[in-house]
């Protein structure tokens, strides 16, 4: 049979790019990654240039990954953007951190948050929002996915919309060349992921499938602040020891674990990860 979208779910695919975005809305690009697997290939381009400084091939010509997540996230209307970078030498944080002053656009104010120990992804958003204050909401993007930056807008709006302090943004059409394809899996309404098995070397059992639909994580995330905060302050007081806090492997599937809501946003379309070499040539690097 079918599946069919209700009027509403329909309605809000073909109206999403007429949102706008909260006032005070904060992007914080992830841009800390050291790329080690590209740095294994044999380009001498890829194991000399930080990560997210890679270029890619985009419809404005060659341009950092970073570059280009900073051009579209100015151009869907974010005016505050942090970009989160590593203590790690193999990250090239300072050259990182002088592209990203160096080509934001005039318009957005961006400020660079370097972790002074290793926090893992959860942890840095946790550690940049307590100086980012009188945010609405924020949006954890990584540098090396070429997420499709106008549905932005409305991912947060249905966010807002709702109750959860985590909402995970992610696709029932994520192609063939997605990675870790189908490891979450949204309620009967896609309204709630009530399964992640990022990272995870596990399958959730066919008998416990029903009524769920498979979705692939995008890497994009919309945060409320205080709630998120309070919610990550929860998470640390159980760990026997402080330790890196992978926002996608560790903290969003514990707070399902313990019954907290973690949204879901379909974008139903591929965010590729331009992580591999051969993902990199694919979709965003021909030459």
């Amino acid at each position: 049979m079918t599946e069919r979208s209700t009027t509403d779910t329909t309605a809000r695919y073909y109206t999403s790019t007429l949102v706008s975005l909260p006032a005070r809305s904060v992007a914080l690009v992830l841009a800390g990654g050291k790329g080690s697997r590209l740095r294994a290939a044999t380009d001498p381009e890829l194991q000399a240039t930080p990560k997210v400084l890679v270029p890619i091939d985009t419809p404005v010509g060659r341009t950092p990954m970073l570059g280009h997540a900073l051009t579209q996230l100015a151009a869907v209307g974010f005016r505050r953007i942090a970009v989160l970078t590593s203590t790690d030498p193999a990250t090239g944080a300072e050259a990182v951190e002088t592209y990203a002053l160096t080509h934001a656009a005039r318009q957005v104010e961006l400020t660079v948050h370097r972790e002074d120990h290793p926090l893992g992804t959860a942890g840095a958003a946790y550690a940049a929002l307590a100086d980012l204050t009188d945010t609405p909401a924020a949006v954890v993007l990584p540098a090396d996915t070429l997420f499709p930056f106008t549905l932005a807008p409305s991912a947060v709006a249905t966010h807002r919309a709702g109750s959860a302090a985590v909402t995970w943004t992610v696709t029932t059409a994520p192609g063939r060349s997605a990675q870790n394809a189908g490891r979450l899996f949204l309620d009967a309404d896609s309204a709630f992921v009530v399964h992640a098995l990022e990272g995870v070397n596990a399958t959730l059992p066919a008998d416990s499938r029903h009524q769920l639909r498979q979705a692939t994580s995008t890497g994009a995330v919309i945060l409320t602040p205080g709630p998120f905060r309070a919610l990550f302050e929860d998470y640390a007081r159980r760990l026997t020891h402080p330790a890196e806090a992978d926002l996608y492997r560790q903290f969003m599937p514990w707070a399902i674990s313990q019954g907290q809501p973690v949204g879901a946003y379909d974008i139903r379309t591929p965010a590729p990860d331009l992580g591999t070499p051969d993902r990199l040539a694919a979709f965003g690097r021909t030459a």
